[in-house]
């Protein structure tokens, strides 16, 4: 009777060849390296099977790390990541951040050189930030005493040893709590300029203070501060997406809230991962896409249920429904954005504490109001949210207005009056705005000024001196002679 050959690279030749690799010295990396080689494993199997683990053993590591009942981890979602690229699922980079804690390598080290195209471009631009392979690793998650085989007291001796080792390498950063406190500053510094300003002249900026975050992330530095960079990383280039889609370089708005997006998803942010969510929406809403618009802002309320990050996705919401021309879609969400303002809910760090461009006041949430009932064709209402914003801008600090807010909640309104056919009013309202240079600068300005104009020049108005006066003092504003 013949004999059943064994499978190559089983268990019984896997643990066999780990112990002796472990046993002559050589590290974890070398031996995944081997495993994968010897027996055409993918490195996150190899990578598995150096430290002897099932796939049901690394998914509840995996959720310890995470701390999160609602969606854990499981071994089959484990071994579709390994099918991965033939079949199964691919890794994204906040798995890929997960499997490299519990290996105790970095994540770049669990995908091939075949592999690494197949990802998004925005996941390998993160990945180029992180750690490499051959670079320091944080210590792998510690087997639990069940995992483990009886060894001799010199085997007991030497496990002792490494771990003295590996919390030494563990002990030394080279990210100084101080250099985060400045950066922390600095972002601050700069969420909250940025309303202040036009974006041209704090873009510059903000790509220093990103580049020093890269910088940092391609150190050693703890787990807590690597989640400390990506934040930081996530926050500047979410910024940038801002100041890029209001210079109205949209391409360059949507790559960069991708990049800013995968930073969130890799440290589980979801107050970064809702003002994303607007931001994309907004990006989308310009480019003259209000569905994906409504789509978007709609998704964010998966990340954030309450607070001024709800009030904000509700009204970019609005906002498109309006443009989509569903009254009853525009009137539910402007309400839900209003029971949220007056229900009293923690501080949001983002949104809140942080604030500026990453915050959403209420004369901002009546401007975006008025702007919406605009555009449905409900003139008075617009009227009303543009008084009332004009009234909170009026109350705020010079120091807490947002650049260009009155200017816009002006134009909002002059296209109400328009609507009720009341020129005289719709030309005072706009007066402020054509007759200074220094709202050239506000986002969208060329854009609604020349809407105006059009109105302007309807049948409506086609007869009115009025009409045509008004029409040639806005195409001689600065936003549209340089247009």
């Amino acid at each position: 009777m013949g004999t059943t050959r064994s499978k190559p690279g089983n268990k019984t030749e896997r643990e066999r060849l780990r112990h002796q690799l472990l046993g002559s010295g050589c590290p974890p990396a070398r031996i995944a390296v081997e495993m994968a080689a010897r027996w055409q494993f993918n490195l996150r199997q190899a990578w598995r099977y150096t430290h002897g683990l099932s796939q049901t053993e690394v998914a509840a590591r995996c959720n310890d790390l995470v701390g999160d009942g609602r969606a854990p981890m499981t071994g089959k979602r484990i071994s579709e990541y390994e099918a991965w690229p033939q079949r199964g699922l691919r890794p994204t980079v906040h798995v890929l951040a997960l499997l490299a804690r519990v290996y105790g390598t970095v994540p770049r080290a669990l995908l091939g050189d075949d592999e690494l195209p197949l990802l998004p471009e925005s996941e390998r631009l993160v990945l180029d930030q992180l750690p490499q392979p051959g670079t320091t690793a944080v210590p792998p998650e510690p087997a639990s005493v069940a995992e483990t085989e009886p060894f001799g007291p010199a085997a007991v001796r030497a496990a002792a040893h490494a771990s003295g080792l590996h919390a030494e390498r563990a002990e030394v950063t080279e990210v100084g709590a101080i250099t985060l406190e400045q950066l922390d500053h600095d972002v601050v510094q700069l969420a909250r300029s940025y309303i202040l300003t036009q974006p041209a002249e704090i873009f510059g900026e903000l790509i220093r203070v990103r580049d020093r975050v890269y910088q940092l992330l391609r150190r050693r530095a703890h787990p807590a501060q690597q989640s400390h960079l990506y934040l930081l990383a996530g926050q500047t280039c979410g910024l940038l997406a801002s100041a890029s889609m209001e210079l109205g370089c949209y391409g360059a708005a949507a790559e960069q809230s991708r990049a800013a997006w995968v930073y969130a998803e890799v440290i589980g942010h979801n107050g970064l991962k809702a003002w994303l969510r607007g931001t994309q929406a907004l990006i989308a809403f310009w480019s003259g896409n209000p569905r994906e618009a409504a789509t978007l802002a709609e998704s964010g309320r998966e990340y954030l249920q309450r607070g001024t990050g709800f009030v904000r996705l509700c009204n970019i919401e609005s906002r498109a429904w309006a443009h989509l021309g569903d009254i009853r879609e525009t009137r539910k969400v402007i309400g839900m954005g209003h029971q949220a303002r007056e229900r009293a809910t923690e501080p949001d760090q983002l949104h809140d504490l942080v604030g500026g461009e990453f915050g959403f006041d209420e004369a901002r949430q009546f401007f975006c109001n008025a702007g919406a009932w605009v555009q449905v064709g409900k003139p008075v209402p617009a009227i009303e949210a543009a008084e009332r914003a004009l009234r909170l801008y009026a109350t705020d600090a010079e120091r807490n207005r947002r650049y260009g807010g009155e200017a816009s909640a002006r134009l909002e309104m002059t296209d109400g009056y328009l609507a009720t056919r009341d020129l005289d009013a719709a030309g005072a309202s706009l007066h402020p705005v054509i007759s200074t240079a220094a709202t050239t600068g506000v986002a969208q300005l060329a854009t609604r000024l020349s809407e105006i104009c059009a109105t302007l020049n309807t049948p409506l108005y086609r007869n009115s001196r009025e009409a045509r006066e008004l029409a040639e003092r806005i195409r001689t504003h600065p936003a549209l002679t340089n247009h």
